[in-house]
C-alpha cells in the first residue's frame, strides 16, 4: 500500500525570507521520495511567528486534513517549524498521535514524547531569550537617539547604512507640512478650541488625518495613560519615550494585548532635532486638558441603552451615540464635523417606536407571522432542492476524477509508460479530488432549516412579555439580547420638520413587520422585504413601508 504524507513549511519574517519555504518543501520531498512515500498535500504559513497557532491558517488546515483520515505521515524541516510554544507543540503531537499519524522532521527524525519535552523547553527558552535580546537592542537604539520602531505623524523614515553594511531604520526627520498642522493643533487647543472643533476645522479644509482619512477628536485627544494621540505624543517635545507598555499574548485567542508599564520603567532620551512643539505651548495645552479631565471625571456614567450600537445616521451612515440628556445624535457631526444631520432623538422615544411596531402589528395577528413562516420554509425547500442538484453534480465529477486516478494507477502498474509522464496528471487529479471531497462534505453539513410550526403564537407571546422582561433586572439582559438579535440597524434621518425624524428599521424584525403589512403575494416574498418606517405613536406607517 502506498503511504501518503503531508508537508508543512513556515518562515518567520523576522528570521527568514520567502525562499526558505521552497527550500523546506524541496528537502522534505527529497526525503519522502527516498522512502517511496507519496506527497498528498503541502501546507504553508508565510511570514508568521511560530509562537502561536491561532493566526496560522496553514497549520490549522493541516490539522483539519489529518482529522479527515488517510494520512500516514506529517513531515517538516524541524520541530520549531510546527511551533515554538511548548503547549502548542504538545497539542499538535497529541492530535497527530490520536489520528495515528507519525510526525517526522528532517532535523530530529521520528518525533516521540522525549522530543516534545526537550525541544519544547528549548524552543520556549529561545523565544524568551529572543524577546530579551530584542528589548535590549531597542533600548540601545533609544540610548543612541534612534527611534526603536513605529511611525508618528509629522516624521518620515530616513534609512541609513551602518558601517557593517546593514540598514539602520531608526533615523527620522521632520515633515514640515505636517509639523505646521501639529503646531496649529496645539495653538488652537491652547487658545480654547476643543478637539472636536479642531477636527471639524481640519476636515472642512480637507486636511488629511495621520491615517489619510478624516480627523476625529480621539485622534487629537488620544489616551493619557498610554500617551498616544497628538496632544500626548512627547516626540513633539523632542523626547523618545521607550517601554511605556508591554505586550502579552492571550492564550485563548493568540492575540497580543498591551499593558501600560509604570513610569519608573520608562526610558526617555532627548532628541532636539525632532522637536516640533515648544515647552511653553505644550504646558499650556496640557493645563487646559487637565481642567477638561477634572470636569469630565465627575460626570455620571451614561447607562447602556437597549439599542446602543445599532442606531445609524440616515445621512452619512455613521453611528449615532448618546449625548446630553439621553438623546441619539450623529457622531460624525459631533466628532468630525463631516455630516450636516443636526437631528437628534430621545433614546426612550426611539425604543418606544420599536415596541409600538412590535405590539401593533404582531399581537393578535398570529396568522401573518405563520404565513411568513410558511413562505420562509418554502424558500428553504427550494434552496435544499438546488443543493441536492449541486450535490449530484459534485458526485458525478468526483466519480470521473476517481476513474481518472484509477487509470493512472493502472498505467503505472501494468505498462511501460514512464512514471514522470503520468505523475503530473495524477497529482492534478488528486488535487481535484480533495477539492470535490471538501465541497461534498460542506454540502452534507447543510442541515434542514425550518421555522417552528407554531411560530405565530410563540412570537406573539414573546412580544407581549418583552416589556415586562426588560423591566425585570433578572431577565433584562436576556430580553435585550432577543431584541438586538432581530435588528441589523436603525437609520435616523431628518424629515425637514423641526424636532421630527424618520426612523427606518432594518433586519429580521423589519422583515417580519413588513411582511405582516403586505397585501399581495408579490410583495410578501421574504427575500423582498427588509426595512420598515417606524412612526411615532402608531408603530408602522402602512402607506410608507419600504421594500428592498
Amino acid at each position: 500500500m502506498i503511504r501518503s504524507a503531508l508537508i508543512y513549511a513556515r518562515y518567520s519574517s523576522a528570521l527568514q525570507n520567502a525562499a526558505s519555504i521552497d527550500d523546506q518543501v524541496r528537502l522534505c520531498r527529497e526525503r519522502l521520495d527516498q522512502d517511496h512515500i507519496k506527497v498528498r498535500d503541502v501546507f504553508i504559513d508565510r511570514a508568521i511567528s511560530g509562537s502561536s497557532l491561532h493566526a496560522r491558517a496553514g497549520i490549522q488546515a493541516l490539522l483539519e486534513e489529518v482529522a479527515r483520515g488517510d494520512v500516514d505521515i506529517v513531515i517538516a524541516e524541524a520541530l520549531d517549524r510546527l511551533s515554538r510554544d511548548q503547549e502548542d507543540i504538545a497539542r499538535i503531537y497529541k492530535r497527530l498521535s490520536f489520528a495515528q499519524v507519525t510526525l517526522v522532521t528532517l532535523a530530529e527524525g521520528e518525533i516521540n514524547e522525549l522530543h516534545i519535552g526537550l525541544k519544547g523547553t528549548m524552543n520556549a527558552l529561545f523565544l524568551k531569550d529572543l524577546a530579551s535580546k530584542t528589548r535590549r537592542g531597542q533600548r540601545g537604539r533609544v540610548e543612541a537617539g534612534k527611534i526603536p520602531g513605529g511611525k508618528s505623524y509629522g516624521y518620515r523614515l530616513v534609512p541609513t547604512l551602518n558601517a557593517n553594511g546593514t540598514v539602520n531604520r531608526g533615523e527620522r526627520e521632520v515633515i514640515e507640512d505636517e509639523a505646521r498642522i501639529i503646531k496649529r493643533i496645539f495653538k488652537d487647543y491652547a487658545e480654547g478650541k476643543t478637539a472636536r472643533q479642531i477636527a471639524a476645522d481640519l476636515n472642512e479644509e480637507g486636511v488629511a488625518s495621520p491615517r489619510g482619512g478624516v480627523w476625529n477628536a480621539s485622534t487629537i485627544n488620544g489616551n493619557k495613560k498610554r500617551r498616544n494621540g497628538i496632544l500626548h505624543n512627547e516626540l513633539y517635545l523632542g523626547n523618545i519615550v521607550y517601554n511605556r507598555q508591554s505586550f502579552v499574548r492571550d492564550p485563548e485567542t493568540g492575540k497580543r494585548r498591551s499593558r501600560p508599564n509604570p513610569e519608573t520603567l520608562w526610558v526617555t532620551k532627548h532628541v532636539p532635532h525632532l522637536q516640533i512643539i515648544e515647552q511653553e505651548i505644550w504646558d499650556k495645552a496640557h493645563s487646559i486638558k487637565a481642567k477638561y479631565a477634572s470636569k469630565c471625571g465627575n460626570k455620571r456614567q451614561t447607562r447602556k441603552r437597549l439599542l446602543t450600537g445599532l442606531v445609524k445616521c440616515g445621512c452619512c451612515g455613521g453611528s449615532m451615540t448618546i449625548i446630553g440628556r439621553e438623546r441619539y445624535a450623529c457622531s460624525s457631526r459631533k466628532e468630525q464635523g463631516t455630516c450636516n444631520n443636526a437631528t437628534s432623538i430621545k433614546a426612550q422615544d426611539l425604543e418606544q417606536r420599536v415596541f409600538d411596531g412590535l405590539q401593533s402589528i404582531l399581537l393578535g395577528r398570529e396568522e401573518t407571522v405563520k404565513a411568513f413562516a410558511d413562505a420562509f420554509n418554502d424558500e428553504v425547500k427550494r434552496c435544499q432542492t438546488n443543493n441536492a442538484s449541486n450535490m449530484s453534480a459534485v458526485q458525478k465529477d468526483l466519480l470521473k476524477v476517481e476513474t481518472g486516478i484509477k487509470r493512472c494507477v493502472d498505467l503505472l502498474l501494468h505498462s511501460d509508460t514512464p512514471m514522470e509522464s503520468i505523475r503530473s496528471t495524477l497529482e492534478e487529479l488528486e488535487t481535484q479530488k480533495r477539492a470535490l471531497t471538501r465541497e461534498q462534505a460542506l454540502q452534507k453539513q447543510q442541515g434542514k432549516v425550518v421555522l417552528h410550526p407554531n411560530i405565530g403564537a410563540l412570537y406573539a407571546r414573546k412580544v407581549s412579555d418583552l416589556k415586562g422582561l426588560l423591566q425585570n433586572d433578572g431577565t433584562k439582559h436576556q430580553a435585550t439580547e432577543i431584541v438586538r438579535s432581530l435588528i441589523e440597524k436603525i437609520d435616523v434621518a431628518p424629515t425637514g420638520q423641526r424636532g421630527k425624524s424618520d426612523v427606518v428599521l432594518h433586519g429580521a424584525l423589519a422583515t417580519i413587520l413588513a411582511y405582516a403589512t403586505a397585501n399581495t403575494k408579490e410583495d410578501t416574498s421574504p427575500t423582498n422585504v427588509g426595512r420598515v418606517l417606524l412612526v411615532a405613536g402608531v408603530g408602522l406607517d402602512f402607506g410608507r413601508t419600504f421594500f428592498e
